[in-house]
């Protein structure tokens, strides 16, 4: 899973802004969803969604769902499915405040 991590990470070049702010989504989804069980493999979907909803929040130009596929080796239908469920499992709720963001930023250092 760290490989697949660095190898996502490295071929799309995305800002540390958009990696923790998807790990800042994964924690929402995690929060809002406490039953949820993942099946093997699922953190592998979950962190490219949330890689991918991150980047499309943050930045102006972003890759295409076609494109983040290619990167995974995930179907772009299942990109797509992935990317409307976890969606709804945020409730739509991409925003971060600054405060939210930076007090995110801490916490994160602290495991660092």
């Amino acid at each position: 899973f760290k490989k697949f991590c660095k190898d996502v990470i490295s071929a799309t070049q995305v800002s540390h802004s958009v990696i923790l702010l998807s790990l800042l989504y994964i924690h929402r989804m995690k929060i809002n969803n406490p039953t949820i069980k993942g099946q093997n493999g699922s953190e592998y979907r979950t962190f490219t969604v949330a890689l991918m909803l991150a980047n499309k929040f943050l930045d102006d130009n972003t890759y295409t769902n076609k494109t983040w596929s290619e990167v995974t080796n995930i179907p772009v239908s299942e990109i797509n499915t992935m990317e409307m469920e976890f969606l709804s499992s945020l409730d739509y709720e991409l925003y971060v405040s600054e405060r939210q963001y930076f007090e995110w930023v801490r916490k994160m250092d602290t495991f660092i």
